[in-house]
């Protein structure tokens, strides 16, 4: 299977300043590219600007204080899961504060809470999450003197290997 990839340049700062914001429409172009999902998830909610936020700083102001590896919500709660975790244990600790990320287990939740896609924001591709396909893959372009970010988007698929729409299709056929 062919993953198209693309490349977005976002130059602009967030408006928030906040040092672990995406760049100024990264959100809205990625919503929109999605089809506007309505029940957004953002699992490292820092200064996200829309959906629910999940963070363990308070000092973010997130819709939930909890842990990103142990998500308070239902399965297949979200129509898209967007995950900007610290990327590295030392820039958990050193920038955020928190403990260090175990990728593993916060993938797994970003899975189990989604109900179609999940989307990664990160300085290198990730594997695959279980239980997904890769959809897309876009490289983000920053600033000078910034390093690029890579966003893999995943599709949810079940144990037939059906995804969310085929689902869809199969329940209204």
């Amino acid at each position: 299977m062919s993953v198209p990839i693309e490349t977005w340049w976002l130059a602009r700062p967030s408006r928030s300043k906040y040092r672990g914001s995406f760049p100024l429409n990264f959100e809205e172009k990625l919503y929109r590219s999605l089809g506007d999902p309505r029940e957004v998830l953002h699992q490292f909610g820092g200064r996200a600007e829309y959906g629910t936020r999940v963070d363990l700083n308070p000092e973010t102001e997130p819709d939930v204080i909890g842990d990103a590896h142990e998500l308070p919500f239902e399965d297949n709660s979200f129509d898209l899961v967007v995950c900007d975790p610290p990327y590295s244990d030392e820039e958990a600790r050193d920038l955020y504060g928190t403990p260090p990320v175990r990728q593993g287990q916060w993938m797994r939740e970003a899975v189990r809470v989604s109900r179609r896609y999940v989307a990664t924001y990160h300085v290198r591709m990730l594997p695959r999450p279980s239980g997904t396909e890769l959809v897309r893959v876009i490289v983000i372009l920053l600033r000078t003197g910034h390093s690029a970010r890579v966003c893999q988007v995943y599709r949810k698929i079940n144990a037939n290997g059906e995804s969310a729409e085929q689902m869809s299709l199969d329940q209204a056929a």
